[in-house]
């Protein structure tokens, strides 16, 4: 046949493909219609992976995906459609949809501006960018987007109830930023729509409170109350208020509640400057960490300093984590108070977590002249030293002395396992990591440590520490889910142990993250093959192929994944027409011999060999097959001589 005769012929059965894959669309969307998605699936990753489909069937499949609630899978998806599609807003709109689910919400912002730039006034799309930008915090946005929405659907309740919504959180915003005056207003606005609960009581008893309204204060706290009676923070909001509008009796009455929901107050002559320390108190025992730095704050506005209330105010944000505030109060606390050494500790703690090292140093320092304990400041100095020395066997040596003395405490446990882990002991390493997370069980950089040593002791050979990094891995993301790294490095920990199955659920959240990443989508591919899931392979290898039509080997790959996928035409179709194409490429021959082989046509596939040794003589592959079906057939001798070329190439490439 001449080449023309074969570029028509692959021309026709090309648009045939496209035909077929025209009709099963059809048939996707009917079922899709009818809530069948598991079937909608079915047919579109059919489509994708065995005919030349539309476009659409990407977009369709996202959507039957999200649907099924596989949303870094419908992710994927979208993309692939916008790389095909980038001018359809439809693609970007519902990759929005996807990452709002998925808490990537200036992702999501991102994608339906995009939507927005091609489909103008769509009251859908702003519906969704207001919430996306919601959820980002960006409520003035939120409200400006909501009201295009509003005003372009007036009648859409589930629009304007997400405008009161952003209205709500907007408020909450700016009584935060300190401005009452338009945050109540807004608030009010909420309230008069239909709109209300404890939260936006809550807010508005606050705002009034700030603004001198005490009665409506009190009226704002008491509905709250309606709302959650169990809950003895606001009892102790109103009991305060009570107390500043001379309401004695009623304020002790709150305070009796708040005792007998279990509560430890002192029987004392209650002052609204009592209720309020102890209020603060309470919240800090109860770990109420953001209730206890709120109340401290508007003490410290309305009272001015103390510094047993920054002492308080450094304790919750030390374990808000928010340490450069910790430090700051009790910074502040300690110029009133520069002879506490409590509070020297407290800054040598927040120090050393924030990891403020100069810091440290100083706290160390004037806690050493004040006489601190002994034992404190021996592990603290140690600490401090682990961080700034490169002798790390003689840090080694104190901190084991430190152990042995002071008893086991958690930071210096982990420090020594890290000391370990630095100089090569990784047995030991892990030993000790392991001890300081039998004490505290949520020590993040422990649990890395633990997962490091592990992964070093799995790479050296050692069987057990296989199924160790497997549970290390697993408790690590229960706690800490975001941590992407170490979700890629136990995806690819069960690639090598070929835990197939567990690694394509492990790589396809991945996706989520980064749905487009070709490494992710090769070895997904890989995993599937691996699972003989040929089909769902060829789709991710087809979006990759779309992005790099010249990569002989993706597409080598994806032609032997439709064919065992059972579109064998398909495959044998595609590598023809490459090879018209890829013209010095010994890759295609070859390909199509094992595909003629596996068709039941020896004699053609002796004549892809061959052209594939023609353009590649250091090739051992085609020997290998050509030796094989030689052997096959009964030709002992043509197999022997294959045979021959085939462990000379290999003894040559080996060298």
């Amino acid at each position: 046949m001449a080449k023309s005769d074969q570029d028509y012929y692959n021309e026709s059965e090309f648009r045939r493909s496209a035909r077929e894959g025209e009709e099963r669309l059809k048939a996707a969307l009917a079922a899709g219609s009818r809530r069948e998605y598991p079937k909608a699936v079915m047919i579109l990753e059919e489509i994708i992976a065995n005919y030349e489909g539309p476009a659409e069937a990407f977009l369709y499949l996202g959507r039957a995906l999200h649907c099924l609630e596989y949303h870094s899978r419908a992710l994927a998806a979208f993309n692939d459609y916008i790389a095909q599609k980038p001018h359809s807003y439809q693609g970007y709109f519902f990759a929005g949809r996807s990452c709002l689910v998925l808490g990537f919400f200036q992702r999501a912002i991102n994608y339906l501006q995009q939507a927005l730039l091609r489909e103008k006034n769509n009251s859908q799309i702003l519906a969704l960018l207001g919430a996306a930008l919601l959820k980002a915090r960006r409520s003035g946005a939120a409200v400006e987007i909501f009201q295009q929405a509003v005003e372009i659907a007036p009648d859409d309740q589930r629009i304007y109830r997400a405008y009161l919504n952003a209205l709500f959180i907007r408020a909450l915003r700016l009584c935060k930023d300190e401005k009452y005056q338009l945050g109540i207003q807004m608030l009010h606005f909420v309230l008069e729509n239909g709109r209300d609960g404890p939260l936006l009581r809550l807010e508005l008893g606050r705002a009034s409170r700030e603004l001198g309204l005490l009665e409506e204060a009190v009226e704002h706290y008491t509905q709250a109350i309606h709302f959650s009676p169990e809950d003895p923070m606001i009892r102790w909001y109103r009991s305060s208020i009570y107390m500043e509008l001379g309401r004695k009796t009623e304020a002790i009455e709150d305070l009796s509640i708040i005792r007998s929901q279990g509560a430890q107050l002192p029987d004392l002559p209650w002052t609204g400057i009592l209720i309020d320390r102890f209020m603060i108190i309470s919240f800090l025992k109860n770990g109420q960490w953001r209730r206890a730095a709120d109340a401290c704050r508007d003490w410290i506005k309305k009272r001015g300093s103390e510094p047993e209330i920054h002492a308080i105010y450094a304790e919750a944000q030390r374990n808000l984590k928010n340490y450069s505030a910790a430090e700051n109060h009790l910074n502040r606390a300690l110029e009133a108070d520069g002879k506490s050494i409590q509070l020297w500790y407290a800054l040598m703690l927040t120090a050393w977590e924030g990891r403020n090292f100069k810091t440290l140093k100083r706290a160390l320092y004037t806690a050493k002249k004040l006489g601190g304990e002994k034992d404190l400041l021996s592990r603290f100095s140690i600490l401090y030293e682990s961080e700034h020395t490169q002798d790390t066997k003689r840090v080694i040596t104190l901190l084991q002395k430190a152990i042995h003395s002071l008893g086991p405490e958690p930071e210096l446990m982990y420090t020594l396992a890290r000391s370990y882990l630095k100089i090569g002991l990784v047995e030991a390493a892990e030993s000790w990591f392991s001890k300081t997370l039998v004490l505290q069980k949520r020590h993040e950089e422990a649990w890395l440590g633990l997962i490091a040593a592990r992964e070093v002791l799995f790479e050296e050979g050692q069987k057990k520490s296989g199924k160790k990094l497997s549970l290390a891995y697993r408790e690590y993301l229960e706690n800490w889910p975001d941590n992407r790294s170490i979700r890629r490095d136990e995806a690819m920990f069960l690639v090598k142990t070929r835990e197939y199955k567990t690694a394509v659920k492990k790589l396809e959240a991945l996706l989520a993250w980064d749905p487009s990443n070709p490494g992710l989508r090769r070895v997904l591919a890989y995993s599937y093959r691996k699972l003989e899931n040929y089909r769902s392979a060829a789709i991710y290898l087809r979006a990759l192929l779309l992005e790099k039509p010249k990569d002989i080997g993706l597409l080598v790959e994806y032609c032997g994944c439709i064919e065992r996928a059972g579109s064998v035409n398909y495959a044998r179709m595609i590598l023809e027409k490459a090879a018209a194409y890829f013209t010095k490429s010994s890759e295609i021959p070859t390909a199509l011999g094992l595909l003629s082989y596996r068709e039941g046509f020896p004699e053609k596939s002796f004549d892809y060999f061959r052209e594939a040794i023609s353009k590649n003589n250091k090739d051992p592959r085609p020997f290998h097959w050509m030796h094989l079906i030689a052997k096959k057939k009964g030709d002992l001798e043509g197999a022997g001589r294959y045979e021959r070329e085939y462990q000379r190439i290999m003894s040559n490439s080996s060298v």
